[in-house]
């Protein structure tokens, strides 16, 4: 009888290397490979733990509204685990989706939120099964009604939103995420807002401001405006200078100021909707 010794495959030799050195990356970094983090900032594979302290940092300062975490395979049934920004800027909303389903833990605590993501990534632990609930779909009818208000809000043209809504069809977060491009493509369109790069001039960002404000006609105190700093300096004393309105930034995620003019009403209730469907619509020196 003779025996056969069978060789593992490039495959196989190349898988058990990364293996080890995930296993190495994870034990003596704690930095997890082979894990993926999506938010307003970061969209990749591959995390340090202090990511996730971080990202919830930058959700409690204000800067963005979600951080969302997945394994790279189902830990208990569970696919990802997401921290939204709460019903106040001091709590957080934790969902789960496990087995296909969405479940949520309402108002925790920011600590509590890092404690219990760190606890998923480095022990593969979920939050005990009593404190979380399972969110129903018809979150997705409010989802899309809220979009279709800040679009109608945004735009201010009832038959141009009507197609635009048709067409982008934000049903789920996911397709709102594509969606908040388009509502920024149209509004430039549109001419409800302007997009300038960080490093714009003081008389290009003045012109700019002009162009929103046909109508309007706001005090812009040139002479306020320092033309050594920048937009979110001269963003700021513009708005000390105006009572009932507010200049406005979309945040699209990149260096650039998407600006809009809006009275104070509209602005709070474009902030709140925004807000909503994890987006950010702030004063422009806050951006």
């Amino acid at each position: 009888m003779t025996s056969k010794c069978v060789l593992g495959t490039k495959n196989d030799y190349w898988g058990n290397m990364m293996s080890f050195y995930n296993f190495i990356q994870r034990i003596l970094f704690h930095t997890y490979e082979e894990w993926y983090m999506k938010s307003p900032l970061s969209n990749h594979h591959g995390f340090h733990i202090v990511g996730i302290d971080n990202s919830l940092k930058a959700m409690r300062d204000g800067y963005m509204m979600y951080t969302e975490i997945r394994p790279p395979q189902a830990i208990k049934g569970c696919t990802a685990m997401k921290a939204v920004v709460g019903r106040s800027d001091d709590l957080v909303d934790l969902y789960l989706k496990i087995d296909g389903k969405t479940y949520c833990i309402s108002d925790l605590s920011y600590d509590e939120t890092v404690q219990m993501m760190r606890l998923f990534v480095k022990k593969s632990l979920l939050p005990e099964g009593q404190t979380y609930t399972e969110v129903l779909e018809s979150d997705n009818e409010k989802l899309q009604t809220t979009f279709a208000e800040l679009s109608e809000l945004l735009i201010r043209d009832e038959k141009y939103t009507k197609l635009f809504l048709k067409k982008v069809q934000p049903k789920t977060l996911e397709a709102i995420e594509k969606a908040w491009f388009s509502l920024y493509e149209v509004l430039l369109y549109k001419k409800r807002a302007v997009e300038l790069d960080w490093k714009t001039e003081k008389e290009d960002f003045i012109f700019a401001l002009k162009k929103l404000d046909t109508d309007l006609t706001l005090e812009i105190d040139e002479a306020s405006l320092d033309e050594n700093e920048g937009i979110y300096k001269w963003s700021e004393v513009v708005n000390t200078l105006w009572t009932d309105h507010v200049l406005t930034a979309m945040d699209i995620d990149s260096d650039s100021y998407v600006l809009m003019i809006l009275t104070k009403e509209d602005f709070e209730r474009a902030k709140t909707l925004a807000r909503t469907i994890l987006h950010r619509i702030a004063p422009a020196e806050e951006m």
